[in-house]
């Protein structure tokens, strides 16, 4: 593969993430209990047995023996850290 190739490949691919990054800033609970950090994103990654207020993205990830939902929200990475939802 040409090198020439590859950089397109790779600036689509970055202007592509940055593109869905961008929608999804709009929406980011307001607390998060399991942030994962990656790339630029922000991903909220909290299951349980519903979603909590404010997660847009929120799917189904087991049915049996209990349905478990996962809100799967991102945002891109401004430095801010997830405030925790847990009150130790």
């Amino acid at each position: 593969m040409k090198s020439s190739t590859l950089v397109v490949i790779l600036i689509l691919q970055a202007v592509l993430v940055m593109g869905i990054l961008s929608q999804a800033n709009a929406e980011f609970p307001k607390c998060c209990d399991n942030c994962r950090f990656f790339s630029g994103a922000v991903v909220c990654d909290d299951a349980g047995p519903k979603c909590r207020d404010g997660c847009v993205n929120c799917r189904v990830v087991q049915t049996s023996p209990k349905k478990t939902f996962r809100c799967a929200d991102a945002r891109a990475d401004d430095g801010t850290p997830c405030k925790p939802c847990k009150k130790h």
